[in-house]
């Protein structure tokens, strides 16, 4: 069995595994009972502004990376592209994921490999960094609102997070200086680092900054749907405040090995949402989980019905991605 099958089937297990833990733990009728009574308003609400409008601000994001570096693209085709993404991260059990794909996508529309793939690292490095960034803002501005490992672990992320960002904008410039400091300088002198670091010397400041803003954007879309969610379940003592806290740290662990985040995410919201000043119960904050959850499989629908009607051109073949991926994808 080759080692890329083993990772699809060790995914696949982490989260069949932690759904039935959770489901153990917490009671399918509990989950079932909120899920049933939620308010149908905020969760058009959630639908509007993740599905939608998020949706919309994530492709202009991408785009601004892609047009910076002189490939046109429209808006409406950088959608597909991140809607085809969208289906592969939450449908399929594989390593390659959907930012593999649209990267593949997009190269065929005349880009390059490497080049298209830079496009997408940098749009997901640029859609995680300022997330943790408002999360560390959130328990500086709001102090006590969450319990002391939350406080600290976002404290810890988000400062290294806000570092990195400014780092990243200067890598290109500092990655010389990074070779010759004890610790950092062998991963500075990898190719892969170094490729990465030089390629944002090729980005226009005014493309970062733009899609570095739309990053925000799309920051505080997400911590109000998330909002908007537990209102429809019935949560009315966390403020945005709070959902500016657990947002952040949900996010970062969907990096952990799963098919679409199933399984991790719901025990992160649990444990997350369970620290909060008062806390959530368990069942409340799974509600919340798999309605988010849902909102994913909405667009993962659209990214399907795109593939299955040929709007979407360029998908590779099943065969293609294995033959094409990068080797470290």
């Amino acid at each position: 069995m080759t080692r890329r099958r083993l990772s699809v089937l060790a995914r696949v297990a982490i989260s069949a595994c932690l759904l039935a833990l959770l489901f153990r733990t917490v009671g399918v009728a509990e989950v079932a009972a909120e899920l049933r009574a939620a308010r149908p308003l905020p969760l058009l609400g959630a639908v509007a502004l993740y599905c939608v409008l998020g949706t919309w601000v994530r492709a202009l994001r991408w785009r601004a990376l892609v047009v910076s570096l002189g490939q046109p693209i429209t808006l409406r085709r950088v959608t597909e592209l991140f809607l085809v993404g969208t289906l592969f991260n939450q449908l399929l059990p594989t390593g390659l994921g959907g930012d593999v794909v649209r990267s593949l996508m997009l190269a065929r529309e005349g880009m390059g490999r490497a080049r298209a793939l830079n496009t997408v690292i940098v749009d997901r490095a640029l859609g995680i960094l300022p997330l943790l960034a408002v999360g560390l803002a959130a328990v500086l501005l709001a102090p006590g609102r969450a319990a002391a490992p939350v406080t600290g672990a976002l404290l810890v992320t988000g400062t290294a997070a806000t570092v990195a960002l400014v780092m990243l904008f200067r890598a290109h410039r500092w990655r010389r200086r990074l070779e010759r400091v004890p610790g950092l300088g062998w991963l500075a002198r990898r190719p892969a680092a170094a490729r990465f670091a030089d390629s944002f010397g090729e980005y226009h400041g005014r493309a970062l900054a733009g899609a570095t803003s739309l990053a925000l954007a799309f920051t505080f879309l997400l911590v109000a749907t998330n909002a908007l969610l537990g209102r429809a379940v019935g949560i009315h003592g966390a403020g945005l405040a709070d959902w500016a806290v657990v947002v952040p740290l949900a996010s970062l662990s969907l990096l952990l090995p799963s098919v679409g985040g199933w399984g991790v995410r719901e025990w992160t919201y649990v444990g997350l949402l369970g620290l909060l000043h008062p806390p959530v119960g368990a069942h409340t904050a799974t509600a919340v989980s798999l309605l988010f959850g849902a909102l994913n499989l909405l667009l993962a629908a659209a990214g399907a019905l795109l593939t299955v009607t040929g709007g979407a051109p360029g998908l590779p073949d099943p065969g293609a991605l294995e033959r094409e991926a990068p080797p470290h994808a």
